[in-house]
């Protein structure tokens, strides 16, 4: 422990944080202070015991980060909280360019202490529109209200906001003497924008310029993402793909990038100039790349390394490690909650641990081949452990956190890593060149386009290939992932018990049934899943990925019902709704059905017959009448899907309610009356029960409908966060947890 105890001691600390951060861990600070001096008590007296002060040194580690926290709290976090609900006349400067939307526009803003602020802070900001795009170091005074981010949808915006150092959230104040949403006061004072600290920012800028002068629209999205981790300007579909494709990490700069700027120095200058002049370029990279955890993590371990180059010392890769983790948290203990720090540093720790070891393993043998067949092959391994390694570590997380695992990774980063950094050198060298030798750098986006396109073509591939995902709800993928990883690390740490001629089949089998048995498994149930909308609403009814029925299609705000339903349908390899049903044709039911239309194949629609023409639903009701998909009325009751047990039946004029097998029942489309007129007369019956925000503001009717369907649970599909119980019955909403997703047998009639 005394040679590396940086090793014992900070990952005993991200623990710590983890429990203060992530699960609310707390205890008091003179507590602590008690604590701290009792160990460094009995440090003194077991100073000779080796062991025990091993266990000491540990124990003191946590409460010092306990304390720590604490004392981060009380000094920085609490007193930008304490503006929680005040609306203040602020000053403030722009920390990077804002992120523009249809009616707002959302920064980073550094708010400057004053009478009513107690210290300067950063904070997530939304600003009303400016005719002057506001850039990075413009200074600006406003009124703005702050609030706690919310947590809605699943997300937990604030705990995202404070990772990146920002503890309190405030939007512009609106004039309430104005009915077009003006605010209340807003003004630009100034512009620090020449002063050295938002140099990177404008070049980042002038690399994204550069790059849509350079190359078209699709490639010039991929490369802006790969150099500068912007990927606002990827379609949905080149997203998902990379992200199913398991190269995402492609597109958020870490390690790899800056191993490409290091390998790009050392071909230009060698090792002994390149290496301070990538150290330079490095620093200079980091804030132009938004200074994200992994790219900060990957800098801090380079310059260790470099340094340890430059006095000819070896350095300690896992001591770098834990020491780029020690400062990241150290200047903000919250940074725990980052996905992009715990997938970048268990990713290196993987790496670091095991890939070498397993490198060597698929070495062996290879010592007496030629040295060009040795050579390639030993590019082959070192991709294949880096990337299995990587995985293994990152699995826990990308489940917990995305609810899957990519098991095309070793395929597609095989495929693409190589071009990867060629795209990643020229598209750099190539914004350098621009300003200075404008043809120059069209030369290379033009020779870097076409890997560009392959990296794309790889990503889009790979990502139709079946089967490439595995879901936190699959327990036979689950098992097939366990077994993968145990048999990977018995065979790396070449365990002399096991008998691999024996082994290998076994665990192939074993793998080859869960396969099986997930496909039966899948084939005799189908998928209820509740999609997060907002006030809108989006069910899908889904059968083991031939079969997909879409109940309603709304969504609210910058919600796009329609995106999140072709988005799940990319995930889940779905081409095509077999039946649309709309509860209502309104708005607040089939809101972003043209959009729907415009690019998903729909086989039948089902409406309500006794619908009624208002000004609200005369365009939806047109394109009803002109679209070339099928439209079937129901005035009864019918059942609209011979492969999924799905039965409509008219609730009231131009109302439907959807009985969904025997466990779900939706009613969420007619209103109070509607509803309770309609439970005098029928007898309807279901396990879950999804009803409309509406339905739950009368307890009377509540009790009456819980009582005739004997609902056990309650959905909402749309409205305000849910009321957690009612008379011991569970209430919950997408609106508040995210996608629902429930899974129920099949019983063929």
């Amino acid at each position: 422990m005394t040679k590396r105890p940086v090793v014992f001691c900070v990952p005993v600390c991200a623990a710590a944080f983890s429990l203060g951060v992530l699960y609310g861990v707390s205890i008091d600070l003179r507590l602590l202070l008690l604590v701290l001096a009792a160990l460094l008590v009995a440090m003194a007296v077991f100073l000779e015991r080796p062991r025990i002060r091993t266990v000491l040194v540990i124990a003191l580690a946590a409460a010092s980060a306990f304390a720590y926290l604490a004392v981060y709290d009380l000094l920085l976090v609490r007193p930008v909280q304490a503006l929680n609900g005040k609306t203040i006349t602020v000053s403030a400067v722009l920390c990077h360019d804002p992120t523009v939307y249809e009616d707002s526009q959302r920064a980073t803003l550094r708010v400057k202490a004053g009478d009513m602020v107690p210290r300067a802070f950063k904070t997530q900001c939304y600003l009303p529109l400016t005719e002057k795009p506001l850039q990075a170091g413009d200074t600006i005074q406003a009124t703005v209200k702050f609030y706690r981010a919310s947590d809605a949808e699943g997300f937990d915006r604030f705990r995202f906001q404070a990772a990146d150092g920002c503890f309190i959230a405030a939007s512009y104040a609106k004039d309430a003497d104005q009915q077009d949403g003006s605010p209340a006061f807003f003004a630009v004072t100034g512009s620090e924008r020449d002063r050295l600290l938002f140099l990177p920012e404008r070049f980042a800028g002038q690399c994204r310029a550069a790059i849509q002068q350079l190359l078209p629209e699709r490639e010039s999205s991929l490369l802006t993402a790969l150099l500068l981790g912007d990927k606002s300007g990827l379609s949905n579909r080149d997203a998902i793909a990379l992200r199913k494709a398991g190269l995402s990490h492609l597109v958020a700069v870490s390690g790899l990038h800056v191993g490409f700027l290091v390998g790009f120095c050392f071909l230009l200058f060698g090792r002994r100039w390149g290496t301070p002049l990538s150290v330079l370029l490095i620093l200079f990279f980091i804030p132009v790349s938004g200074a994200t955890p992994s790219v900060i993590r990957a800098g801090i371990m380079y310059c260790i390394a470099a340094g340890a180059f430059c006095f000819k010392k070896q350095a300690d890769s896992l001591n770098s490690l834990f020491i780029a983790l020690a400062v990241l948290l150290a200047a903000n203990p919250h940074a725990i909650a980052s996905l992009g720090l715990q997938l970048s540093f268990l990713s290196t720790l993987g790496l670091i641990l095991l890939s070498g070891r397993m490198q060597r393993r698929l070495m062996q043998g290879a010592e007496k081949w030629p040295r060009l067949l040795r050579g390639a092959f030993s590019v082959l391994a070192s991709a294949v452990s880096c990337t299995v390694c990587a995985t293994l570590f990152t699995t826990p997380v990308l489940l917990s956190s995305f609810g899957y695992v990519s098991v095309l990774s070793l395929l597609s980063n095989f495929l693409v890593v190589g071009v990867t950094g060629l795209c990643f050198v020229g598209g750099f060298a190539a914004c350098l060149l621009f300003p200075i030798l404008p043809g120059a750098a069209h030369v290379a986006g033009a020779l870097i386009a076409p890997f560009l396109r392959y990296v794309l073509f790889v990503a889009n591939s790979v990502a139709m290939l079946p089967f490439g995902l595995i879901h936190w709800g699959d327990a036979f993928g689950m098992a097939s992932v366990l077994l993968f990883f145990t048999a990977v690390l018995l065979w790396t740490f070449d365990t002399q018990r096991v008998k691999w001629r024996v082994a290998l089949p076994v665990f192939c089998g074993a793998i080859c049934l869960c396969t099986v048995l997930g496909s039966a498994y899948a084939e005799r149930h189908y998928t209820v899943t509740y999609l997060p909308c907002g006030t809108g609403q989006a069910v899908l009814v889904s059968r083991a990925g031939s079969d997909l029925a879409l109940i309603d299609c709304s969504g609210s705000g910058y919600r796009d019902a329609a995106g999140k339903v072709r988005e799940w349908m990319a995930w889940h390899e779905f081409d095509q709704i077999d039946t649309l049903v709309l509860t209502a044709v309104d708005l607040g039911h089939a809101r972003d059905l043209p959009q729907l239309l415009q690019d998903t194949a729909v086989g039948m629609i089902v409406i309500p017959a006794g619908y009624k023409q208002t000004k609200h639903n005369t365009e939806l009701i047109k394109l009803l009448d002109t679209t070339q998909v099928p439209v079937t009325q129901v005035s009864g009751q019918e059942q609209v899907s011979s492969r999924l047990p799905l039965t409509v039946f008219s609730v009231a004029d131009g109302k439907l309610g959807v009985q969904i097998g025997t466990h779900t029942l939706i009613l969420h489309s007619p209103t109070q009356k509607q509803l309770a007129a309609f439970l005098q007369e029928n007898e309807v019956h279901g396990q879950t029960l999804v009803l409309s925000q509406s339905h739950i503001e009368d307890p009377d009717l509540l009790r009456r409908t819980i009582a005739k369907t004997g609902a056990e649970s309650i959905l909402l599909a749309s409205g305000a966060p849910a009321i957690g119980r009612f008379d011991g019955i569970p209430v919950v909403t997408p609106y508040e947890v995210g996608e629902i997703e429930q899974v129920y047998p099949w019983k063929e009639e």
